[in-house]
């Protein structure tokens, strides 16, 4: 009977891990939805209200930058302004990144500058709301000016408090930031690992995290979602750079560049049901963003289910021990 449950325990742990070992196989389209924020260039998802938020790299002619808030299924729920553009001049208002950090606070990567900064909501208005302005916001620097190949995402991990970011080309760089304390405005930044180790990828676009929803504590749950848009691919990778699956976006590229001038996906992330949303630009195109929602099919064991995974093995060495243990004693 020990050996019986052992071993299903095993079984069980051995199908999770192949299940783990190609996460991006487990999702299937959702929807593909044309949104009104023009030139969409990060999404973010807010675990406290549920919505997503999506930024928008163009700022209007009096310096405001105009976001929008969706819900899961695509709808509009409100405009976002944030003010300050023009007083930082127009390579400022870049902003390529956005991750939730909690208590209605995002933090924006501005890709020209490289800097991340920390944005509040200062203010309602019937169905758009105000955050802090760029002038205002406390700054923490990633990475020297680098014009517009520079800082082009973020993710935040709320369980260990590291950010991730992804430099867009020469050279393409991941980034991890700890420590961030942006009462200081200072950060410790190291290169997570040699880019050269993901294949085939012609700039990168955004980074995700597993560690925020339903796969905190399983397997896989360190690893990161790397997007290259150019490429139209998303890869599930390693803290140390091993490529564990992968999802071809390419089957959008006629609704996303239909008009073959460079619209192609920009940002990336997940909600806590492990369900993953990309945006996308329209390049020179016809000035249409899209959002698109992958849906996760797999079965996420809880944290609790690996440990009994791994107590399994547990009692099968307990088992083969005392086995060996008998056999000596009557040899």
């Amino acid at each position: 009977m020990m050996f019986l449950r052992a071993g299903i325990a095993m079984f069980a742990f051995s199908a999770a891990s192949a299940n783990a070992a190609g996460l991006l196989d487990n999702y299937v389209v959702g929807f593909s939805k044309a949104i009104d924020t023009k030139e969409a260039s990060a999404v973010a998802y807010n675990w406290d209200t549920g919505r997503l938020m999506v930024t928008n790299d163009e700022e209007e002619a009096d310096g405001t930058n105009i976001w929008g808030e969706y819900d899961l299924n695509g709808n509009k729920t409100a405009n976002i302004v944030l003010s300050g553009c023009l007083s930082l001049g127009a390579d400022q208002c870049d902003p390529e990144g956005l991750t939730y950090v909690g208590g209605g606070q995002y933090v924006v990567a501005e890709e020209r500058y490289q800097d991340i900064a920390l944005l509040s909501e200062i203010g309602v208005d019937g169905s758009t709301r105000t955050y802090t302005s760029y002038p205002d916001a406390p700054t923490i620097s990633v990475g020297a000016d680098a014009g517009n190949r520079g800082l082009e995402g973020i993710a935040y991990n709320r369980v260990t408090g590291d950010y991730f970011g992804v430099k867009e080309r020469t050279p393409e760089t991941i980034w991890k930031i700890s420590g961030a304390d942006f009462g200081t405005e200072t950060a410790i930044v190291t290169t997570l690992f040699d880019i050269e180790a993901l294949p085939g990828l012609d700039r990168l676009s955004d980074i995700a995290v597993l560690s925020n929803g339903v796969f905190s504590g399983t397997a896989f749950g360190d690893n990161l979602l790397i997007l290259s848009g150019r490429s139209f691919s998303l890869l599930e990778v390693t803290q140390a750079g091993e490529v564990v699956s992968s999802y071809d976006l390419s089957g959008f590229k006629s609704l996303v560049d239909p008009t073959n001038e460079g619209g192609k996906f920009e940002g990336v992330t997940l909600d806590e049901a492990g369900n993953i949303y990309l945006v996308s630009d329209d390049g020179d195109g016809p000035n249409q963003s899209y959002l698109v929602k992958l849906t996760y099919s797999g079965a996420v064991p809880e944290p609790e289910t690996w440990a009994m995974m791994m107590g399994g093995f547990a009692l099968i060495g307990s088992a083969m021990r005392r086995r060996k243990r008998v056999a000596i004693a009557f040899s």
